[in-house]
């Protein structure tokens, strides 16, 4: 940097340039601090005939230092915390469809609470705690921070920031506690209330349970599900498309058990033998029929407000019966074999009563036709009927 006469200027300036293009934290309190050592010892001008160079002073070799540590000629600009979440979504491929929604609810979560507007370099590891504690599901509080640690780590490769605030923040402790799953006999009820009100043709809500009870197919997996997608006679089930995806991920296979498939034979008698289109019932259906068939009954679904607990009973009923986490975990499509599954769900039940959960086949008396469901005015009329 060339020397000039006035520190004082050529502090005020610098000064306003790193307060646009600074990437480190505190770095705004170090040029503040050189300033008054400038301006307390200014140093003397050097002579046109000295040989020896002229000393540097400290806000030289500050910028010296910060040119060394960024590998380049300039400081760069700091981008606003919105726009870095804007520049990783659109890095994202077009498959990525849970990636992508995960981080636009980071996104929101963030910036709601930091603001958009703010300097990505400018958030620090408190501020990423403070906003973190608002969460008291410690699981969601590391499903977020997670996310959050890609993307700053994907801004420091990208030589957008020079450090993560996120490093160093460790995930909060998860407590076991025992999933949500159902006991035999209620798992029996509710399907035999389902053959008692098999609901409308076109939303049957028979498939959707034996998918979720006899085959642990996880939620947006059951309504994807496709006649044409399901082998009867080689008890196997395909699934394309497995969690979330759209697209470019491997397929499943599901090994059905023998009650598995006489239920899903059934339902597919039912409704005429399909030999292709969607086999479940859509979620607004399958929500309607529970508050309208299984309430009255006594067989509310408690707290998990998704298909979760279907889920849930099967892999603790499968695992206890035939003790193979191996096939188990295959089923369900666990990514990290049979870690997940020893952690929550081995050992839950007694064999006996897992095998007694197998042993759940449909009755022999025909099932009753079609019935609707009740449509827009179901809520109001249901309140009503509750009075």
């Amino acid at each position: 940097m060339k020397r000039t006469p006035s520190f004082r200027a050529s502090i005020v300036a610098l000064d306003a340039l790193l307060a646009r293009y600074a990437t480190r934290p505190g770095l705004l309190d170090a040029v503040h601090a050189m300033a008054i050592l400038d301006d307390a010892a200014p140093p003397a001008p050097c002579a046109p005939a000295s040989p020896a160079p002229c000393v540097p002073t400290l806000t030289e070799l500050a910028l010296a230092h910060i040119r060394a540590r960024s590998g380049r000629a300039r400081l760069r600009a700091s981008i606003p915390l919105g726009e870095l979440f804007d520049r990783r979504l659109a890095a994202y491929a077009p498959a990525q469809t849970r990636s992508r929604e995960a981080l636009l609810r980071a996104r929101t979560f963030l910036c709601r609470r930091l603001g958009a507007d703010i300097p990505a370099a400018a958030v620090t590891r408190t501020d990423i705690e403070s906003a973190l504690a608002a969460y008291r599901c410690p699981v969601s509080r590391n499903s977020l921070l997670c996310r959050l640690r890609l993307l700053f780590r994907w801004a420091v490769r990208e030589r957008l920031l020079d450090a993560a605030p996120t490093d160093g923040i460790a995930p909060a402790r998860v407590d076991w506690r025992e999933p949500a799953f159902f006991p035999p006999e209620r798992v029996e009820r509710i399907l035999r209330v389902a053959e008692a009100h098999p609901g409308p043709l076109e939303a049957g809500v028979g498939p959707t349970l034996a998918l979720g009870f006899l085959c642990g197919v996880r939620t947006v997996e059951i309504h994807r599900a496709r006649w044409e997608d399901l082998d009867l006679d080689a008890r196997t089930l395909r699934i394309p498309r497995p969690k979330g995806f759209t697209a470019g991920h491997r397929p499943r296979l599901v090994e059905l058990e023998p009650s598995a498939v006489a239920w899903l034979r059934r339902w597919r008698d039912w409704a005429g033998s399909p030999a292709s289109g969607p086999v479940s019932s859509n979620p607004r259906a399958f929500g309607r029929w529970k508050a309208l068939r299984l309430a009255p009954a006594g067989l509310s679904w408690g707290n998990d407000a998704a298909h979760n607990a279907m889920r849930h009973t099967y892999a603790t009923m499968h695992v206890g019966a035939f003790r193979d986490a191996a096939a188990t975990a295959l089923n369900l499509g666990h990514a990290r074999g049979t870690d997940l599954l020893d952690r929550h769900y081995r050992g839950l039940v007694p064999r006996a009563v897992a095998e007694t959960y197998w042993r759940i086949l449909p009755s022999s008396s025909p099932l009753p036709p079609p019935e609707p469901l009740p449509g827009r005015g179901f809520r109001s009329d249901l309140a009503a009927r509750r009075r």
